[in-house]
């Protein structure tokens, strides 16, 4: 989560880059990282692989790139808060899905933390820097972000953490390819910092971030690793004010202050009560 909160500002910090281009360039570092570091390991590239990522790969895709082009017309708070509605909408499907028990305590401080996030997003109408065009993508963005979501979660049933992100980065990057050279979208990149933002994007926060709660979907419940997510915005909105300049007022502040306080909630009520939750999957040596 810290990973993914830093994301979003090194995505806003690129401004001399649109969203899709910084999405392609994001997708195809990522991606060659993942396919070495899964070579080097010995594994071999199968269809199988692909085709048990193919759903959660076209998800990726959409989310970074609805995301990427949220916080270039957005402020980071917004993006990242609208995106932080995800435990609402899986809270609807993990029981059905997964069989995972969905307490009427995590409903409550669910609705408690949305309550926060709508605070941020309207507390922060009055900045120069909204606009409801971005939050309109982010709204894209939250509806890929939570199909990435179960679909990573079903894979994951069946791949180990390293075999999915390999097989999904690369499903990933080929989606957005495919958009971005069949429109004939310019895919410059000015100068070099844009290029050390991409390949941070792309081998650090983001990819790490992307790695590790894969490794996790394999060891915790849905629900659990969903509500963590609330996170990202509470430090996205932090790093902005603080390495971007954006504004940020007392109704956003008061609003993180929510979420964060729904979330502690949420995530010690569930370690009293499942100290020592059940391994899903097998995990092969890293």
């Amino acid at each position: 989560m810290i990973g993914w909160g830093g994301a979003s500002v090194m995505a806003k910090a690129a401004d001399h880059v649109d969203g899709l281009t910084l999405a392609f360039h994001r997708l195809w570092v990522g991606a060659a990282a993942m396919f070495i570091i899964y070579t080097l390991r010995g594994g071999r590239l199968r269809l199988r692989l692909l085709r048990t990522a193919l759903p959660a790969g076209i998800a990726f895709a959409a989310d970074i790139a609805l995301f990427f082009e949220a916080v270039k017309h957005t402020t980071v708070a917004n993006a990242t808060m609208i995106s932080a509605l995800q435990p609402a909408l899986l809270l609807l499907v993990a029981g059905r899905l997964f069989g995972e028990r969905v307490r009427p305590s995590d409903v409550v401080w669910t609705v408690v933390a949305l309550a926060g996030v709508v605070v941020v997003v309207f507390g922060s109408a009055t900045t120069p820097s909204w606009s409801p065009v971005g939050d309109a993508l982010a709204v894209g963005s939250l509806l890929a972000w939570t199909a990435y979501f179960v679909t990573g979660k079903q894979a994951r049933a069946r791949l180990d953490a390293v075999e999915f992100v390999t097989a999904m980065s690369m499903i990933a990057f080929v989606v957005v390819a495919i958009v971005v050279l069949g429109s004939g979208h310019d895919l410059a990149v000015p100068d070099g910092g844009t290029w050390a933002i991409i390949l941070g994007l792309g081998l650090g926060t983001g990819g790490i971030g992307h790695f590790l709660i894969n490794w996790a979907h394999g060891h915790a419940p849905l629900v659990l690793t969903s509500l963590l997510t609330l996170l990202i915005p509470v430090l996205a909105m932090a790093g902005a004010a603080v390495f971007l300049g954006e504004d940020v007022v007392a109704a956003q502040v008061m609003g993180a202050a929510v979420v964060l306080g729904a979330l502690a909630v949420v995530v010690l009520r569930r370690q009293v009560e499942e100290p020592e939750l059940p391994l899903e999957v097998a995990e092969q040596p890293l």
